[in-house]
Order: structure tokens, then C-alpha cells, then sequence
């Protein structure tokens, strides 16, 4: 994935659709959606979620139902790229969270029209999406089929890869707000939107808030004495644009010799990216059975485990982290802990990543051998060496705390109300 080459006309096309017609069309609803919200007094809040591995929100979604004045509800429907057996996990693995969490919820994966559905049954104000990509969920599901919403936008993950197509998209250019988690990322899509940033917030991410609470729960195998490390291949096995990464190629059997190697001292935890099922089932070389073979290895394992929804008390109760990931390399260090960014080319990895994953990549471990695992499972892991502990905590101290005293939830939070024009 990356940039396609621009056409210039095209391009002066666009921009002055956007200029002329979109933007000040967006701009109208926008101004007559508050008016109408402030004299009901009342906000109706929905999130739309697709996948529980990229909600980010909840703490949000926790801070926005202590007033009174917000209902907050979610709405679950799949992404439809997802296999039928993958949307049906996934709304399984949405449906049990969030009862969990005792928030009202409407599973809209039934629906023919989902998005007459979703303002039938909820009619929201206020609209926040998981994903801002054009053309993501069809066209009666996306921000234009809800024009008279506030449509807002949290990442679902922090930004790491640079390029036009990372911010130009109809959401991004339209929507009301859009919650950054850093002056970096605001700056760099100001440089590129039409829009020139002017809805972008830097509030922090909210994922970010939970690093500071103690785990809910220890989602580790009770394996006394163990070490406890986390791989997370990468799915873009097969994209040989900027993003691609190939560690899951030399390392899906390395990684299952390492775990019965130091099966009596460190258990693993394999966190596939939420796309790499289906990209292996493509893969001429794996394809489904081979696959959920290989997933099932790692599932019943006896020091092992697969792990694919949430995640945050599994970083929480880890003690190091393998990966490839552009977001991982960002959030992992709010732990504290060991990290080591799996490349054997470190310049392709970096190129194509702005300055925050320029930053974070630099401030790991790198492996790009076998060798360089095990050293790192001897040495920092188990050994207990960890001469990169203090860049790691430079590198967040710099680029990710969140602005001011409050936390990321409190700051969107705030800016929801300032932008409502309510009292706080």
C-alpha cells in the first residue's frame, strides 16, 4: 500500500470540489447540526466499531456517559473485505465485549441497508467511525450517507506511515472533528488535506489513558517462572509497496522452534495482525488449511497462546515484545518494557514512515537474523539487560504524552463540548 502516482488535473479537480462545493456544504450541516443539539440539550453518541483489536475509545465512550446530557450507544457491523467465518468471530468477539462493558449496542451485520438502520434504530448526532478510508463499508454505511451528523474520527491506530493516501480521503477532508494523538501527525495531515487541518484536535489517544490504570485481568497462561513475550507479525506479506514487511515469511516456523526451545523459561503469546488470516488464505504458499494450522499450533501449544481481540492487559502483564507493526513500534513503549523490531532491511522499513515512526523504530531493539532473537531472548529478556530503556521513555516523554494535565479521553472530551458550545 502507498501512493499512486498524482495526476495534476485530476488533482485540481479535486481540490477545487472540495474548495468550492464539499467542504462549504460540510462546513453548513455542520453549523446547523450544533444549533439543533443545543436546543435539545441532548447528544446522541454512536460509535460505529468493526473490529475489537482496533477500538481505542472506550475510555472515551466511559467519559461521554457521565454526562447526562450524552447517550452513548455502539453500533457493530464487520468490515465486509473480512471472510463470512471472520465477521461472524468478530461479531461474536464484539457482542461479548461490549456486553461486558454494559454499553447499549445494535448488531447491524444482518442488515441489507445498514446505515438506514443505523439512523432508524439509533439516530445519531454524533457519529465517530473506526476506520476513514473511502469506500470502506459501501456507500449507505459512509460518512456521505450521513450528512447531517457531526461525524468525528479517533484513530484506530497512531499513525506511523507517511503519504498522501494516508489523509486525503472524503472523512478526513468532511468531518466535523478528528482527534489526533500528536503534533506531528496534525502537522503532516494539515500539509496534505484541502482542508488544511482545520478539524484536527490534538487531544492524545485514548488507548494511550489505560497504559496508566492496572490490567483488568491477566490474560497469560499461569505458568509459573516464565518469562512472557508477545509476537505480533505484520500482515503485508504480499504488498511490495512502502508497508510491506516480510519477518512473518522467515519467522512463522523460527518462532514456534524458539517457543519449544525455552519452553521452561519464557511463554508466548502469537498477536496476528487482524488482517493476516486472510492474507495467508490468499497466499499461494499457505492458503486456509495451512493457516489455521498454523494458528491452532500457537492456540494449543503448551506455552504458547493466540491471542486476537483486545490487548491492552496482555501488553499490560507482558514482559517484552517481538513485532513488525507500524502502531505496536508507538504504543508498545508506554510499557516500559523490552521491544525489538523484527527487519533484515532497516532503510526499507523506515522509508515511507514519517517522523514519529522514524523515531519509535530507532528507539528498539532490531533483529534480522535468528541470531539476533535469541540474543535478544538471552540477554534483555532473561538476562534482565536493557541498555535502551531510556530512549524508550525519551521517545514517549517527546512525542506522545498528551497535551496538558487531562487524559486524551477528557481532552476529546472537553473538545466535544467546546464544539457543541455547551457549558462544561
Amino acid at each position: 500500500m502507498g501512493d499512486t502516482p498524482v495526476n495534476p488535473f485530476r488533482q485540481r479537480i479535486e481540490r477545487c470540489q472540495y474548495r468550492w462545493l464539499l467542504l462549504p456544504q460540510a462546513l453548513l450541516r455542520q453549523r446547523r447540526a450544533v444549533r439543533a443539539i443545543r436546543r435539545r440539550g441532548h447528544v446522541r453518541v454512536v460509535f460505529l466499531v468493526s473490529s475489537l483489536p482496533m477500538w481505542r475509545c472506550q475510555p472515551l465512550c466511559d467519559r461521554l456517559a457521565q454526562d447526562g446530557r450524552f447517550s452513548v450507544s455502539v453500533a457493530l457491523y464487520p468490515f465486509p473485505s473480512y471472510s463470512r467465518e471472520q465477521q461472524d468471530a468478530c461479531m461474536k468477539e464484539l457482542s461479548e465485549y461490549f456486553a461486558g462493558k454494559d454499553v447499549p449496542f445494535v448488531d447491524l451485520s444482518a442488515e441489507e441497508r445498514p446505515g438506514e438502520a443505523l439512523k432508524w434504530r439509533l439516530d445519531p448526532d454524533i457519529l465517530f467511525y473506526q476506520q476513514p478510508y473511502n469506500y470502506l463499508y459501501g456507500k449507505d454505511l459512509d460518512s456521505p450517507a450521513f450528512p447531517d451528523c457531526l461525524v468525528c474520527y479517533v484513530p484506530y491506530s497512531i499513525r506511523t506511515s507517511s503519504g498522501t493516501w494516508v489523509y486525503r480521503t472524503r472523512l478526513n477532508e468532511t468531518a466535523w472533528r478528528l482527534f489526533y494523538p500528536s503534533p506531528i501527525l496534525r502537522d503532516e495531515a494539515a500539509s496534505i488535506l484541502y482542508n488544511k487541518g482545520r478539524n484536527i484536535r490534538v487531544t492524545g489517544d485514548p488507548q494511550m489513558d489505560g497504559f496508566a490504570a492496572p490490567p483488568q485481568k491477566d490474560p497469560w497462561k499461569p505458568l509459573a517462572g516464565t518469562k512472557r513475550v508477545i509476537w505480533a507479525p505484520h500482515f503485508s506479506i504480499v504488498d511490495e509497496g512502502l508497508m510491506h514487511r516480510d519477518s512473518f515469511t522467515w519467522l512463522s516456523e523460527c518462532m514456534l522452534r524458539f517457543a519449544a526451545q525455552y519452553r521452561d523459561r519464557v511463554q508466548f503469546v502469537f498477536k496476528p495482525h487482524p488482517r493476516l488470516m486472510s492474507e495467508l488464505c490468499a497466499h499461494p504458499a499457505w492458503g486456509k488449511e495451512k493457516a489455521e494450522a498454523y494458528y491452532k499450533a500457537w492456540a494449543e501449544g503448551a506455552n504458547t497462546q493466540l491471542v486476537t481481540g483486545e490487548y491492552l492487559d496482555l501488553f499490560k502483564t507482558s514482559d517484552a515484545m517481538i513485532h513488525d507493526s507500524g502502531s505496536f513500534s508507538v504504543e508498545y513503549p508506554f510499557t516500559g518494557k523490552p521491544v525489538l523490531f523484527t527487519t533484515r532491511d532497516l532503510d526499507r522499513s523506515l522509508a515511507g514512515q514519517n517522523e514519529l515512526g522514524c523515531a519509535a523504530i530507532r528507539a528498539h531493539y532490531r533483529g534480522g537474523t535468528e541470531a539476533d532473537i535469541a540474543a535478544f531472548l538471552d540477554d534483555v529478556v532473561l538476562g534482565g539487560k536493557d541498555p535502551m530503556k531510556a530512549e524508550r521513555a525519551a521517545f514517549v516523554d517527546k512525542y506522545l504524552r498528551a497535551p496538558g494535565r487531562h487524559s486524551a479521553a477528557e481532552a476529546i472530551y472537553q473538545e466535544i463540548l467546546a464544539g457543541l458550545q455547551l457549558d462544561r
